[in-house]
C-alpha cells in the first residue's frame, strides 16, 4: 500500500574504501538491519585457513619426528650390521672423526635423496591437482587460471631442510659408530 512505502529485500552499498566497510556495517547494524560484506567472507576464510595451517603444521611436525626417528633407526642398524667394517677401519688407522664423518655423510645423502624424492612427489601431486582443476573448470564453461606455482626458493629450501634434518638425526648414530672399540667390533659377528 502507499502508506507503507516501497520495500526492498536487499540494498547494495558500495564503500569508497575497504577500511570504511566496518564503520558502514556497524551503522547499518545499529539501525536494525542485517549486513553482509566480502570482508566478512574473507575474515571467515582467513580463520579457516589459519586453523587448516595449524593442523598441517601439527601433521608436518609429526611426520618430521617420524622421519627423524626412521633416519636414526636406519643408521643405528647400519652400525650394527657394519660393526666389523668399522672395526677394520679403526684397526687400519681410521680415527673416530673419520668414522663419524662417514656416517654423517650417509645421513646427509639420505636427507638429500629424501628431499629430492619429496620435491618430485609434491610437484607431481601439484600438477595432478592443477590438471584436475583445469578439466573441472573447462566443463563448467570457465577459463581455468593457472593455480599451480612452485618457486625455486621453495624447492631449494625443502631440499636443504631435508638435508639439515637428516644431518641432525645422524649426529647420535655417527657418534655411536665413532666410539666403537675396534677389538670388540672385530670380535662381533
Amino acid at each position: 500500500s502507499a502508506a507503507e512505502g516501497t520495500r526492498y529485500a536487499v540494498l547494495n552499498i558500495r564503500a569508497s574504501s575497504p577500511t570504511a566497510v566496518a564503520q558502514i556495517e556497524s551503522s547499518i547494524t545499529h539501525l536494525g538491519f542485517a549486513t553482509f560484506s566480502l570482508i566478512d567472507v574473507t575474515r571467515n576464510l582467513r580463520t579457516f585457513f589459519a586453523i587448516f595451517d595449524m593442523f598441517l603444521g601439527i601433521f608436518g611436525s609429526l611426520a618430521l619426528a617420524v622421519a627423524s626417528l626412521g633416519i636414526i633407526n636406519t643408521l643405528v642398524m647400519a652400525i650394527l650390521e657394519r660393526r666389523r667394517e668399522i672395526g677394520v677401519l679403526k684397526a687400519l688407522g681410521a680415527e673416530d672423526r673419520d668414522v663419524r664423518q662417514l656416517f654423517f655423510a650417509e645421513a646427509g645423502v639420505m636427507g638429500l635423496a629424501g628431499g629430492l624424492f619429496g620435491v618430485l612427489l609434491g610437484w607431481a601431486i601439484g600438477r595432478a591437482i592443477q590438471f584436475a582443476t583445469m578439466i573441472y573448470l573447462k566443463r563448467q564453461g570457465m577459463n581455468p587460471p593457472n593455480i599451480w606455482s612452485v618457486p625455486w626458493w621453495l624447492v631449494l629450501g625443502a631440499i636443504v631442510f631435508a638435508v639439515v634434518v637428516s644431518l641432525a638425526s645422524g649426529i647420535y648414530p655417527a657418534s655411536r659408530a665413532a666410539r666403537l672399540d675396534p677389538v670388540e667390533a672385530l670380535r662381533y659377528e
